[in-house]
C-alpha cells in the first residue's frame, strides 16, 4: 500500500497561525481545535487543502479565519480552497463520531 506524503507539521504551522491548534489528525483529515474547521489533504496535490467550517461555526469568525489561513497558507506554499460545511455527530451505541460534509 502507498500511503502518500503529508505535510502535517506545515498545516500544523498554518493552523496555529489562526490562534488554534490541530487536535487530530486521520488519514487526509486535520481537525482544528474544537472542530471549528476540518482541512482535507487533496488527493491531487501535496500541498493542495480543502477548508471545511463546522456548521455551528459563526460566520463572521469563519470568514476571519478563513482569511487567515488562505493568507497563511499561501506564504507557505499552500492553496487552501473553500470547499464547504461538515457536521458531527455521535454514532449511536458506539464510541464513533459520524462527519457529514455538506456543499
Amino acid at each position: 500500500m502507498n500511503v502518500p506524503f503529508r505535510p502535517l507539521g506545515e498545516v500544523r504551522d498554518i493552523v496555529q497561525a489562526t490562534g488554534l491548534d490541530i487536535s487530530y489528525a486521520y488519514e487526509d483529515l486535520v481537525f482544528s481545535d474544537h472542530s471549528v474547521f476540518i482541512l482535507r489533504f487533496a488527493d491531487e496535490a501535496a500541498k493542495k487543502l480543502y477548508l471545511y467550517f463546522n456548521s455551528q461555526c459563526i460566520e463572521p469568525e469563519a470568514n476571519a479565519l478563513t482569511q487567515k489561513l488562505i493568507a497563511t497558507g499561501k506564504v507557505m506554499g499552500f492553496e487552501i480552497v473553500q470547499a464547504g460545511s461538515f457536521t458531527l455527530s455521535e454514532a449511536s451505541e458506539i464510541e464513533e463520531i459520524e462527519i457529514k460534509f455538506l456543499n
